[in-house]
């Protein structure tokens, strides 16, 4: 949900973006019945969607690495070492970004190093639930419905901080 949410905010603030989402478990798995009637409501298209799985490649190309829960962000940070300073959780790099500036460097990768360089290894040592999105799978519609919005409010806050309307398009 969250990369067919960025994909579509960044449609015209920033169309040359590449947005990919990789999961941990299944490879060409179809999107869950809850997340396709959650993003129909908001006119987004999932039938389509196929998982892939994360891999060193997908990874540690990417200059911003967003997880749902601190798990995904110590696994990825194990899978692609290197990366653990481009890699968080969403509702963590909201917060973080909330507390800079609106982004001026054009280099997108060397801007979220940068903030991510002043966080420490040990605070993903436990799963709490701090700066983390509940995992809907498996869950009612109702809840996925709670996830998307969840999601959106978080990605409509990152783009503003992210990608606001002064940053060229190039990155």
């Amino acid at each position: 949900m969250a990369e067919a949410l960025l994909r579509a905010r960044l449609a015209d603030r920033s169309p040359d973006i590449t947005v990919g989402s990789v999961g941990q478990l299944f490879d060409g798995r179809r999107a869950e019945s809850g997340a396709i009637k959650a993003m129909a409501d908001r006119g987004i298209d999932l039938s389509g969607h196929l998982s892939r799985k994360q891999t060193p490649a997908l990874i540690a190309g990417s200059s911003l690495i967003l997880g749902m829960e601190r798990l995904h962000v110590r696994d990825l940070a194990i899978l692609a070492p290197g990366t653990f300073d481009r890699t968080f959780t969403l509702p963590e790099f909201v917060r973080l970004v909330e507390q800079e500036p609106p982004r001026t460097d054009r280099n997108l990768r060397r801007w979220v190093e940068r903030i991510g360089s002043a966080r420490q290894h040990l605070g993903y040592l436990s799963d709490a639930d701090a700066d983390s999105v509940a995992d809907p799978m498996g869950r009612s519609n109702r809840v996925f419905r709670a996830c998307a919005a969840e999601i959106e409010e978080l990605i409509d806050r990152m783009v503003e901080r992210v990608w606001p309307a002064t940053i060229p398009a190039t990155q």
